[in-house]
């Protein structure tokens, strides 16, 4: 007998609360605590590894929402040998070099099991199934990846996955009612059922942080629902990039203006824009109810009114402008004793520094 999908999210959060509460009780033996560091955000030694709940109740989701052992296999197997990597670069720092190959790998399998390659080419034939396919390897690699980036304050990554995968249920929905009883409808309402749970746990200020673990599951989770999604014909490109639209702005910009900057990609640095207003605001709370409000508020109607046409894409270059801008302003890519001016970023840039603080 199959349980209602309403209580398999239910009990997809109290599974991500109970694995999050015993991993705060048992971080020190389990070698997952994160001490402060001079670009941390936090002040004391904090456990980590928290996203370790997502994965268990979103997989828990997954097998018992109704069809799920049929459907769900490729999709989590995939998720939580993304989610392993993680782990293991929560607890011993992985380089990119070993990192990275397993990550295309997982993000290659996703996209051949969802039909996203496919449903993004169209009739473009074999040479745009190609394309479509690379464009999506290299969009879901650097989704992961910007995921984990963005992952520096409380609260903000769990908000972002639970604010998406919401907005992408009400537009489906909106889309093709019969959505709302697919098992991949329910799987996004069980990702955000998890996420909620480790939320309780996460929102400012943090008992717990989400780690490697949970930020590059939810990355792989969010792109796979993502690609599954277009094959259903539910939501188009354009949807899901103004869906991304925080996360995306921020990150490309922050990492575009370091590396006009010929500064270290891969150096810790806490310049996202996100990460100077959370100082200039007092904390992670403002910062983190503000991104919640602008997901639901402003992205959600956008992305529900580009539909899947042309003005879907220009509603995507004028809102990404507009966030880039943000992030400017708000001193992407500079250090704390550089206040935010676009002079000042000409200036930079026209000098770039090597070395020195992010």
């Amino acid at each position: 007998m199959s349980l209602h999908p309403l209580i398999v999210s239910c009990l997809a959060a109290a599974t991500s609360a109970l694995v999050v509460f015993l991993l705060i009780r048992k971080a020190r033996q389990l070698g997952l605590v994160q001490a402060p560091e001079a670009r941390s955000s936090h002040v004391r030694p904090t456990p980590t590894g928290g996203g370790v709940g997502i994965v268990a109740g979103t997989v828990l989701a997954g097998l018992l929402l109704p069809g799920g052992v049929a459907t769900a296999p490729a999709l989590l197997l995939c998720g939580t040998a993304m989610a392993a990597i993680g782990l293991i670069d929560d607890r011993t720092p992985l380089p990119a070099r070993f990192r990275l190959p397993g990550q295309i790998l997982i993000v290659a399998l996703g996209i051949a099991a969802t039909g996203g390659g496919t449903a993004l080419a169209g009739n473009a034939g074999p040479a745009g199934l190609a394309v479509a396919a690379l464009l999506l390897l290299l969009g879901g690699v650097w989704w992961v990846n910007l995921f984990n980036f963005m992952d520096g304050i409380d609260g903000i990554a769990g908000q972002q996955a639970v604010t998406m995968m919401a907005s992408a249920m009400l537009i489906a929905a909106l889309a093709d009612p019969a959505a709302a009883a697919s098992w991949l409808w329910w799987y996004m309402a069980g990702l955000a059922a998890a996420a909620l749970g480790f939320l309780a746990f996460n929102f400012p200020p943090a008992r717990i942080f989400m780690g490697d673990a949970g930020s590059t599951f939810l990355g792989f989770s969010i792109a796979a629902i993502a690609m599954a999604s277009l094959a259903a014909g539910w939501l188009s490109l354009p949807q899901w990039l103004l869906l991304a639209t925080l996360f995306a702005a921020d990150a490309t910009v922050t990492l575009g203006i370091r590396f006009l900057r010929r500064q270290r990609l891969t150096e810790a640095h806490r310049s996202h824009a996100y990460q100077r207003l959370s100082r200039r605001l007092g904390g992670a709370r403002p910062v983190t109810l503000g991104a919640a409000a602008l997901n639901v508020c402003v992205l959600m109607p956008l992305a529900a009114l580009a539909g899947h046409g042309m003005l879907g894409w220009l509603i995507v270059i004028v809102v990404y402008a507009a966030a880039a801008l943000g992030a400017l302003c708000a001193g992407a890519g500079l250090s704390d004793d550089q206040p935010a001016s676009l002079a000042l970023y000409r200036r930079l840039l026209a000098r770039p520094k090597t070395g020195g603080a992010p």
